[in-house]
């Protein structure tokens, strides 16, 4: 882990991360996106920015179902790659969300898979919100999926082990200053790495405060990918359809 780098820009562009999260459902992924075009009725040729797209899984599917997608993502290599998944209706570019300022104003904005919050301030969230704002033509979507907080904080500690590649990750998992923390080591050819993920749990009366100060209006809550309303202790998720 690079000290002089914030944890998310060290960790998100390293090999091992791609290494360790390679088992992601993408079934699950492609569920809850058809689920969100069904519910929303996006049409056909609708703008859509993918904010945190990583390797652009869901920009490409959101591509293939008719949509004009464009991936927005911090990690440099990870845009590289999605980059080979470019067309005309699909493009990539690398950004840091808290001061992207898009030339293109889209209909949609979505924010996926717990990818906000990483900061270490509300300053810097309200300052991403604005930016996804910035995004959104007038009335525009945004669709902003995030983990409960409520349901994570039963579970406060974790310890596992896995081993994918040949590579044996150790992951200690728990709740610190208001932050989920997971710290990851392993060894690969004799040299010992060390990264940690930090994500702040934010809570529903959190995130409608973040709301309020930006500008959005929630319309809808759900706590699940089948979008289920969402339960206080018992969703999975807290998932936000908000409008400008």
């Amino acid at each position: 882990m690079d000290s002089n780098k914030e944890w998310f820009a060290d960790w998100f562009d390293s090999p091992y991360y791609h290494i360790l999260y390679k088992d992601r459902n993408d079934k699950e992924a492609e569920l809850f996106l058809n689920n969100i075009v069904s519910f929303l009725n996006i049409p056909t040729h609708a703008s859509i920015i993918d904010l945190a797209c990583g390797k652009g899984r869901h920009s490409v599917f959101l591509n293939k179902a008719g949509f004009n997608v464009t991936g927005v993502d911090l990690s440099e290599n990870s845009i590289v790659f999605a980059n080979q998944f470019a067309n005309e209706t699909l493009h990539f570019e690398v950004a840091d969300l808290r001061t992207f300022e898009s030339k293109t104003h889209f209909d949609y904005a979505f924010n996926l898979f717990t990818s906000f919050a990483y900061f270490k301030s509300d300053l810097e969230n309200k300052q991403v919100l604005n930016c996804f704002k910035k995004c959104l033509k007038p009335n525009g979507t945004l669709l902003l999926d995030f983990f409960n907080a409520e349901k994570v904080m039963q579970h406060k500690s974790l310890c596992e082990t896995k081993t994918i590649e040949g590579i044996t990750f150790n992951i200690n998992k728990f709740i610190e200053n208001k932050k989920i923390i997971k710290r990851i080591e392993f060894e690969v050819d004799g040299h010992n790495y060390f990264f940690q993920e930090e994500v702040q749990l934010l809570n529903l009366a959190d995130f409608k405060e973040l709301f309020a100060k930006t500008g959005f209006e929630i319309l809808h809550v759900f706590g699940d990918y089948q979008l289920n309303n969402y339960q206080e202790t018992e969703s999975d998720r807290l998932i936000f359809i908000a409008k400008t």
